[in-house]
């Protein structure tokens, strides 16, 4: 036997409830089935209640006629609206009661709000019956017996043990599926009461419980529990399976599927809950059983509660003292204030602990007057509240005696400059939590998400739609099955733009589609800010906008990242202009802990930055750095020596993708100065432009580059010439020192490190303290759409893996 809830959501309008029905009629096993109010009907009838104590005849006379007309609307198509005319009646009249005295009593209120209930279960169960699946409406106020608590109401078991074996089972035994009626039960004496929050839970698990069943099915609008609320983290994903105890935690501190008075009866007769949705019924949803599977890294939630204030009860003279933290919290039970966290100082000099924002100020006022003589006498130094808190908890049960959890949680905070006012342990080790400003909790609970692993999906924004940037969009399209595979990672796509346009989607998308997406659904780009706010909008974990333009981006970088979101770049301009606009780069990376990867502004694909920051980090002291930079170059220069034409090598160059979008930053130098400026200032020199001896390959560009070429052709084949007579070749060579640093085309030995290179092999040799007699020397490939999208993709998986 199964034991099925549907909530409100699940049942809001009659094609909803016809859907939960379709869902009964497919289940093999017997089931009991227990139902909240229609959505939204609970609230329409507390409404009804204070207009009722106010007087207002005509707008409860036009309400309950909603009532009705919603509640008919709803049995379309299975039974008539007389069905409900019994409940509708009495509730009239109650109300009409109220209505001549003026008041709303706790028993009043519990007879209106019970008639939600009472309503769905004749809707559900017509339903049912017009499926060719026989079902009854079953009041609960027959089965589970309370006490006279009307509001919040504790349950007789063994009364309601009998009741629910009596009521229940026989209509199994006959066919007929039971539709009861969640959040209210009866006193002995049959006074309708109600069972608090998550009263409809708790009748499910009750029966559950009491009748034996296989499983509790909770069904509701959400795919299970999910790793945290998706509305703060997007890539938020459903649990498989949590056990009872992690489940009673995530739910008090935040997750929204159960409550913790919900699991005790389960937990007691060992029956697994799960978690379903309504919506998506093939979905296996998220079990709650005894034990449960860790996740890798021990937590296994990111839940948060907001609307919460800190009260801090702080003096020397609490030091030693007995009894003053019972004191204080005798002071919040006077109040009727629930104590959400508590902190203590091990000095003994302060006693912090979170409540609800609104019990805040008669908390204050009772404190203040319990502790009256101490604040005289200046024990007690202050009781004071800090607003707007929210507590961040991670959860799970993997968490118990694995280390570092607590750092990992704390050095995601301090990344994302979240400051913690307290913090709580309890000793099971199975959760953590911190009060923070309520200001700061979507960025803490998607840095602490992302932190333990529970974010596997990095999403991506790449600005340039040019020959790199097809390149790295193919190879994400190639490569997504295999670093999943490998990697357990997901990169998603969630935008495309050029110089002009720009084409977003938060739900991602195919990289083959990107380009003719931007043209044909693109947009007018809105600008970088408003392109960063439009990012922040999608509420992304891990975003990386990737650079594959030429323009002058430093502005969008650094806003990027002192935002939160990791760059990844293949222009140069963004790090080669002034040592001011470098210097804020490396402090944005520093203040949001968002990473700066900019590998492939010069070797493409080739290691060369990852190695020359891994001396410069293990201390080596680096001598100097020189070399052939620039595949372009020695694509051209190789053509020369062949005995090609000037202009001829040039256009080989841009027909085969090797240049910059203008031939004229390669062949001036410009952009081997820039590398050899970014290389520099990764060796920790600082240098402005101007201070590098830039002489191009080709004079004179600025009078065009067909004249250019012209004028200077014949001058170059005449150089070339000189160079192989002499046994040598021509090459453009970087030389890097904390001396200087330049760049200019060389004629080096044929038979040497550099003349030995050939089309667009790039050749770095870095001479350090312990590469001094022997240098450490990179070879490869420097040039081209494809070794430098891979080296973009490289990248993008270190700040994944990061």
């Amino acid at each position: 036997m199964i034991v099925m809830k549907f909530g409100g959501t699940s049942l809001a309008g009659r094609e909803r409830v016809a859907g939960a029905a379709r869902i009964i009629e497919q289940t093999e096993d017997p089931t009991v089935v227990v139902v909240s109010a229609l959505g939204g009907t609970t609230d329409t009838l507390l409404d009804a209640a204070a207009m009722a104590e106010r007087g207002e005849a005509e707008a409860l006379e036009a309400l309950q006629a909603r009532l009705a007309r919603e509640h008919a609307d709803a049995l379309q198509g299975a039974g008539e609206a007389a069905l409900c005319q019994p409940v509708l009646d009495e509730l009239a009249s109650v109300l009409t009661g109220v209505r001549m005295l003026r008041e709303q009593t706790p028993r009043s209120v519990a007879l209106i709000s019970s008639a939600g209930e009472r309503l769905s279960t004749r809707v559900v169960a017509a339903h049912l019956s017009a499926l060719g699946k026989p079902a009854r409406a079953v009041d609960a106020r027959q089965i589970v017996v309370t006490d006279d608590n009307h509001a919040d109401a504790r349950v007789d078991l063994d009364a309601t043990r009998r009741r629910a074996r009596r009521e229940l089972l026989p209509l199994l035994e006959q066919g007929i599926t039971p539709v009861v009626t969640g959040f209210i039960g009866a006193t002995p004496d049959g006074i309708t009461t109600t069972l608090g929050r998550g009263g409809s839970d708790v009748t499910a698990a009750l029966l559950g419980a009491l009748l034996g069943a296989r499983e509790i099915w909770i069904w509701t609008d959400v795919d299970g529990i999910l790793t945290a609320d998706p509305r703060l983290v997007r890539e938020a994903r459903t649990l498989a399976q949590v056990s009872y105890r992690e489940a009673a935690e995530m739910s008090y501190f935040g997750a929204r599927v159960l409550h913790p008075k919900t699991i005790g009866p389960a937990v007691e007769a060992g029956i697994p809950i799960r978690i379903k949705n309504t919506f998506r019924p093939e979905l296996p949803g998220t079990l709650v059983a005894e034990t449960s599977p860790t996740l890798p890294q021990g937590v296994k939630t990111v839940s948060s509660v907001r609307g919460l204030a800190l009260v801090t009860v702080e003096g020397r003279g609490m030091a030693g003292v007995p009894g003053v933290a019972r004191r204080v919290f005798e002071a919040a039970e006077a109040s009727g204030v629930n104590v959400v966290m508590i902190s203590q100082a091990s000095s003994e000099q302060s006693i912090s602990f979170v409540v609800s924002g609104g019990e805040t100020g008669r908390l204050l006022a009772t404190l203040r007057q319990r502790f009256a003589l101490e604040l005289e006498a200046g024990a007690v130094d202050g009781i004071v509240a800090e607003p707007d808190v929210a507590v961040l908890s991670i959860v799970g049960q993997g968490m118990a005696g694995t280390p570092g959890i607590s750092a990992k949680l704390f050095s995601a905070l301090g990344a994302m400059k979240v400051n913690v006012l307290a913090i709580a342990q309890g000793a099971s080790e199975l959760n953590v939590s911190v009060a923070i400003k309520e200001s700061s909790e979507r960025r803490a609970v998607r840095a602490v998400h992302s932190a333990f692993g529970l974010t596997r999906l990095v999403n991506l924004m790449v600005l340039g739609s040019g020959t790199v940037g097809r390149a790295l969009l193919d190879q994400l399209q190639d490569t997504h099955a295999s670093i999943q595979r490998r990697l357990g990672l997901d990169l998603r796509l969630v935008g495309l733009a050029n110089s002009s346009r720009v084409v977003l989607d938060d739900g991602g998308l195919a990289p083959a589609d990107a380009p003719e997406r931007l043209l044909g659904d693109g947009e007018a780009s809105p600008g970088p800010g408003a392109l960063l706010d439009r990012l922040m909008e999608g509420r992304f974990t891990d975003l990386v906008l990737v650079d594959l333009t030429a323009a002058d981006t430093a502005g969008l970088h650094r806003a990027a990242l002192e935002r939160g979101v990791h760059v990844v770049t293949a222009n140069k301009r963004p790090l080669s202009g002034a040592q001011a606009e470098f210097d804020a780069l490396a402090a944005a990376t520093q203040g949001s802990g968002a990473r700066l990867n900019y590998e492939t502004t010069f070797g493409a694909g080739l290691p060369v930055l990852h190695t020359l920051q891994e001396l410069v980090n293990t201390g080596d002291r680096v001598l100097s750095v020189s070399g052939c930079f620039s595949g372009t170059l020695g694509f051209i220069c190789t053509r020369l020596e062949q005995g090609a034409a000037l202009a001829d090598a040039v256009a080989e160059a841009r027909e085969q993708g090797l240049t910059e979008p203008d031939p004229r930053e390669d062949l001036s130098g410009r952009d081997v100065g820039r590398k050899a400026l970014i290389i520099a200032r990764t060796m920790g020199l600082s240098l402005e432009p101007h201070q590098i001896s830039v002489e191009p390959l080709v004079p004179d560009l600025e009078a065009g580059l067909d004249q250019a070429l012209e004028a200077h052709g014949a001058a170059m084949s005449q150089r070339a010439e000189q160079a192989a007579a002499e046994g040598e070749v021509l090459r453009y060579v970087a030389e890097i020192s904390p001396e200087g640093v330049s760049v200019g085309l060389r004629a080096v030995p044929r038979d040497g490190p550099l003349g030995s290179l050939r089309g667009q092999d790039n050749m770095l040799v870095y001479r350090t303290d312990r590469y001094s007699e022997f240098p450490l020397v990179i070879r490869g490939p420097g040039a081209g759409a494809a070794v430098t999208a891979a080296g973009v993709l490289g990248d993008v998986l270190k700040v994944a893996r990061g």
